[in-house]
């Protein structure tokens, strides 16, 4: 007996020593992989959009209706002029602004669409709208410098604000307002330190079209206090309105007022990752001299994509708002006829911005909800600021009939019937 309480003794204190040695080992390794990195990441919150990819691999079945990437491939002649541009040899770095011929057609279609006229030094190619914002943002702020942003707003505006130094502003807007911008509320976010806002129009999430009341209240307010209007045009085709005057023709060329692109939701091209900056040439010349420490230049195969896609623009980006459209009011429809949940009608993007706050759930809390009741991925309203909170987004990127069985499985509920 003394026997066995001596082997099972020898043996506890192996299995403590051996968890003791396991932990010291795992805790060293964990000291070793985060001392090396900056204390501005190491807290940094991760966005909800950042975990979608995990999310959707929850269920076999799972409707993915959260990322703002569109199921429509990208035009044939599109790939086909990147197909052409690669066995001719264009594999090469481009000029350090882009492309000549892509600056050059950029140009003419501003003058011919909005009356707006800049030049080839007032235009930088980027890689996509993110990087566009990340450019502008190294170029205008110094440490302690402040941007606002109208808020429920695009969830990667805070880090790109940050990373560079900057601290973000928040002008809360209201859903009983239908999300329009209050100046005074905007006026008591400025400061002395504030150097820029942000307008986006139509907005993500919102899908908010801002009235031209609106947006020359805000230019106004910049030119009182002196700071930038920062125009992020990423869905500009896909306006819904008869507000369709984008917010750099306000002025007669560059001056306070920088313009950010992307070809991802007007084209498809989201993978593409092309985009630009339209703003005076001091400023692109700054965000010129950041991008070569970024990456240089632009996939130059894409820029011949996209002087194919500005000369077909028209036609292109009909058939998208024409689906978009339809996708949109489908959803629209189909949110009148449940319970639980209300929405407005879309104004522009290929977002609906649901008020689910009649479930007594938090956006947190319904979004898990629905992916585990219903199968189906949307985003948390309270990801895009507090303004969000108590809604949903919905991003209409798939098919009408898939968006059918999508709203078939959250009607069945308990939280929605």
């Amino acid at each position: 007996m003394e026997l066995l309480l001596f082997i099972d003794s020898k043996i506890f204190f192996f299995i403590v020593y051996f968890s003791f040695v396991v932990f010291k080992n795992n805790l060293w390794r964990l000291n070793m992989s985060t001392k090396f990195i900056s204390n501005r990441h190491k807290n940094y919150e991760e966005a909800a959009l950042s975990k979608t990819n995990e999310m959707v691999k929850r269920y076999d079945d799972v409707i993915d209706l959260s990322i703002g990437d569109p199921d429509y491939t990208a035009d044939r002649r599109i790939i086909d002029a990147m197909y052409k541009a690669g066995l001719e040899g264009h594999t090469h770095y481009t000029e350090f602004l882009g492309d000549e011929e892509l600056r050059q057609v950029t140009i003419d279609a501003y003058k011919e669409d909005h009356g707006f006229k800049f030049n080839k030094n007032e235009i930088l190619i980027t890689a996509g709208g993110t990087h566009a914002m990340y450019l502008t943002m190294e170029a205008i702020l110094d440490p302690g410098d402040e941007v606002i942003a109208i808020a429920p707003f695009y969830i990667y505006y805070k880090p790109q604000v940050e990373l560079p130094g900057g601290k973000l502003r928040v002008c809360n807007t209201d859903c009983k307002d239908n999300f329009d911008v209050n100046l005074d509320v905007l006026e008591s976010q400025i400061t002395e330190r504030t150097k820029a806002v942000i307008i986006n129009s139509p907005s993500n999430p919102a899908g908010k079209v801002y009235s031209q009341e609106n947006i020359k209240g805000i230019i106004e307010l910049a030119e009182k206090y002196d700071f930038l209007v920062i125009a992020d045009d990423i869905y500009g085709a896909l306006n819904f309105t008869n507000n369709t005057k984008p917010i750099c023709s306000y002025e007669e060329k560059p001056n306070r007022i920088i313009t950010l692109y992307s070809y991802s939701k007007d084209y498809s091209m989201t993978g593409l990752r092309l985009g630009h900056i339209i703003a005076n040439e001091d400023l692109i010349n700054t965000m010129r001299k950041v991008n070569e420490a970024v990456c240089f230049t632009i996939n130059s195969m894409a820029q011949k994509g996209g002087v194919v896609a500005i000369k077909n623009r028209k036609e292109i980006q009909a058939e998208l708002k024409e689906e978009y459209y339809k996708r949109g009011m489908y959803v629209y429809e189909r949110i009148q006829k449940m319970k639980n949940i209300k929405c407005k009608k879309p104004e522009g993007t290929f977002y609906i911005f649901a008020d689910i706050r009649d479930t007594g759930m938090s956006s947190m809390d319904i979004w898990e909800y629905i992916l585990d009741e219903a199968h189906v991925l949307v985003l948390p309203g309270s990801g895009f600021g507090a303004a969000g909170e108590g809604f949903i987004r919905i991003a209409n990127t798939v098919s009408i009939p898939i968006l059918k069985e999508a709203f078939d499985r959250i009607e069945k509920t308990d939280a929605f019937r």
